[in-house]
């Protein structure tokens, strides 16, 4: 582990790290590749999952199936993500991005071609197998070339490009409607074409002195407050998308109405990441981070009791709340970049990235549990008591800093 860089990087500081030895449009053109990458992956994503779900629930799969399938992409992700560093390593950053996607896209249209529930299970999990490399590698890619002065900008660009991803491909699924093969096809041809980018910038590839694989438990060890950060975002997130439209449907809600819930959530952390990264670059990220946490605490019951009383305020309350939640993810990836370097970087890197979809897997039985325990302000506590918890450890670290 390298010792942290303060912000700011000197006034000799550059958008491009000079140890790499790439010029100023190399950094911009490999930058602008990674956030196409991104959103490109964010629609396949983003309409691959409601897909999914809709076509097992039209033949009438038990939901609990259904939640298990989905947690296979997440497993794959976990048990990948440690052999990201000797991917690299053996077969280079950017044929590893490439062949990872292109196993994701195939598993992807195989789908369409078979309605076996255990083969379903099986091409869930390679999917999450191929798209942890491209998460991975990206994420220590960009952090590699840009300089410490613009890393938060860079990064909440990255986060952007993937959100808005997410909110498109909904709307591509729409579109294309689920029945068929059509819509298999497009979503597997979407993340094959992620791949496209990186093709052109791949002699470009900064130089990662790799020897060890992602380890949880050493994150949580050296950087506990980047590891927590990484697993509260993880279960806020799976609670925004699965439980935040229903529960406004069990507050008395017309379904198209609680869907908007979502749309404003998501609405909040397109728009607002960029200014939360250019914000982490000009001052204390830690003390970001806490500022960030406390507005999750406030965020649940505050919105909760907006929707109660039927208070139009419910919205804005929701963009900040959303925005707030995800910059989280935004900030605290941008201090694994300023805490690690090289190899180290990329394992943490992968570290992080399990940490996150391990939340993931959980979150959601987590939180249906506490709505059913109490109807249905439940999920409003729960995500309340994830933000307290991770705001004091934050602060309590924060301090001892």
């Amino acid at each position: 582990m390298n010792a942290r860089d303060e912000p700011g990087g000197g006034a000799g500081a550059t958008l491009v790290e000079r140890a790499h030895g790439l010029s100023r449009a190399q950094v911009g053109w490999s930058l602008v590749a990674h956030f196409a990458s991104s959103l490109s992956i964010g629609i396949a994503v983003g309409g691959m999952v409601p897909l999914i779900s809709l076509t097992l629930e039209s033949r009438d799969v038990d939901s609990v199936l259904i939640g298990v399938n989905s947690g296979m992409t997440s497993l794959g992700v976990i048990a990948a993500a440690p052999w990201v560093p000797t991917i690299i390593r053996r077969l280079g950053a950017a044929e590893g991005i490439v062949l990872g996607l292109m196993l994701t896209s195939v598993a992807v249209l195989l789908l369409a071609f078979t309605e076996s529930l255990l083969v379903w299970f099986f091409l869930r999990f390679l999917i999450g197998v191929g798209v942890v490399t491209q998460w991975v590698v990206s994420e220590t890619w960009m952090q590699a070339i840009v300089s410490e002065r613009r890393r938060g900008l860079v990064m909440s660009g990255y986060v952007t490009s993937i959100a808005a991803g997410f909110a498109v491909g909904p709307v591509v699924l729409s579109i294309v409607g689920t029945e068929g093969l059509l819509p298999f096809a497009i979503f597997a041809a979407m993340m094959a074409a992620t791949a496209l980018p990186m093709l052109p910038i791949r002699r470009w590839v900064p130089a990662f002195a790799l020897g060890q694989r992602g380890s949880v438990r050493r994150l949580l060890r050296e950087a506990p407050t980047i590891a927590t950060a990484a697993l509260a975002v993880g279960l806020v997130d799976s609670a925004f998308f699965t439980f935040i439209p229903l529960y406004g449907v069990r507050i008395g809600m017309p379904t198209e109405t609680a869907v908007t819930l979502l749309t404003v959530v998501l609405a909040g952390n397109v728009l607002l990441q960029i200014p939360l990264g250019w914000l982490a670059d000009q001052v204390s990220r830690r003390m970001l981070l806490v500022v960030l946490a406390v507005l999750c605490c406030a965020g649940p019951g505050l919105s909760g009791w907006l929707l109660t009383i039927g208070s139009i305020w419910v919205y804005p309350s929701l963009f900040v709340w959303g925005g707030a939640a995800f910059g989280i993810y935004t900030v605290a990836v941008t201090m694994l970049g300023e805490r690690y370097r090289g190899g180290e970087l990329a394992a943490a890197n992968a570290a992080f990235v399990m940490t996150f979809e391990l939340a993931n897997l959980l979150g959601p039985p987590a939180a249906g549990s506490a709505m059913e325990a109490w109807q249905p302000h439940g999920l409003m506590v729960w995500m309340t008591l994830i933000a307290v918890i991770f705001a004091a450890l934050a602060f309590v670290r924060g301090l001892r800093r």
